[in-house]
């Protein structure tokens, strides 16, 4: 069982990067070095977090703890997204800074199982795919414990695993979208650094905690964003609150804000190339923060690694 959850997280996000490649195979050739990088970067800091991945101790208080908040924040953002017609995003931050000003001992957990909440109503599901979707979730964070340590974006990969082990059991079925996102990239990728930057600095320098930090800045998102921008105001929305998981990261794997910075342009181009993959899965955004955080580790691996060469 030591590395179930490292593998189910891995390979959920290498199938968001496989999707990437694709989008940018069938438009914009160029960005396909950049992105095959980007991978093996990923790969790079994926080896290393193999290693360091330890045994999950069995604790049947730790595992139904998990289990029942988990599903908890999954329920509850989808009842307030759904039935008070608030939307995923506002949803999620309202229930995530709630946790952890309330319940800040299972705040993660809960801010986890948000983004399984965050399911779009257009995908084709009842309560019943939502309730399990949250169980799966609980399970796979149990599993998942001791991997992937500190990376930001971890709970929503998490998250979007439950969906696609979802879908591909069930009935449930994504939606798919042909969004044009691309004569705005530089504002996705502008946003998506200010939000890491901003989320990242609440977190650690200011010592806000990574749950509530994304949730204030993903609520500010969601509410200043449509009175700034009219026809892209969801998708940079979106963006912020992706960008704000990136943020989490720990002081361990993003040591200051220029590493948060790269982070940041990473998930901005990803988020371009995968935007019509996945549509309404709960934790997407999520894993395009952890596949964000974790390629630029890897890049740092990579540039530690070539600056101890000595020169010939």
């Amino acid at each position: 069982m030591k590395w179930i959850g490292f593998f189910i997280l891995a390979l959920m996000t290498l199938l968001l990067f496989g999707f990437s490649l694709f989008t940018a195979f069938d438009g914009d050739i160029y960005i396909v070095p950049i992105l095959f990088f980007i991978v093996a970067c990923f790969l790079i800091a994926s080896i290393k977090a193999f290693h360091e991945t330890e045994k999950t101790i069995t604790n049947a208080r730790i595992f139904l703890g998990t289990i029942l908040a988990v599903t908890m924040g999954t329920l509850s953002t989808y009842l307030v997204s759904v039935y008070f017609d608030l939307g995923a995003i506002l949803a999620a931050a309202i229930v995530g800074i709630i946790a952890a000003m309330t319940i800040s001992d299972y705040a993660v957990e809960i801010y986890c199982g948000a983004f399984v909440g965050m399911v779009s109503p257009e995908v084709l599901h009842d309560l019943t795919h939502i309730v399990i979707a949250g169980l799966l979730a609980g399970l796979i964070f149990y599993l998942s414990l001791n991997t992937f340590e500190g990376y930001g974006g971890k709970l929503g990969t998490i998250a979007f695993s439950s969906w696609i082990i979802m879908t591909t059991f069930s009935k449930c079925e994504l939606i798919e979208e042909l969004k044009e996102v691309q004569h705005f990239g530089t504002s996705i990728v502008i946003y998506s650094i200010g939000a890491a930057i901003i989320t990242y600095v609440l977190s650690i320098r200011l010592k806000n905690g990574p749950v509530l930090a994304s949730g204030m800045v993903s609520l500010t998102g969601a509410l200043l964003l449509p009175a700034i921008h009219d026809e892209n105001a969801a998708t940079l929305a979106a963006v912020v609150m992706a960008a704000s998981f990136v943020g989490m990261s720990s002081k361990k794997r993003l040591k200051n804000e220029l590493q948060v910075l790269l982070s940041g342009v990473i998930m901005g181009v990803l988020f371009v190339y995968s935007v019509n993959h996945f549509c309404g899965a709960g934790g997407k955004l999520g894993t395009l923060a952890f596949a964000s955080a974790v390629s630029a580790n890897g890049l740092l691996i990579l540039i530690r690694k070539f600056a101890k060469k000595p020169m010939r």
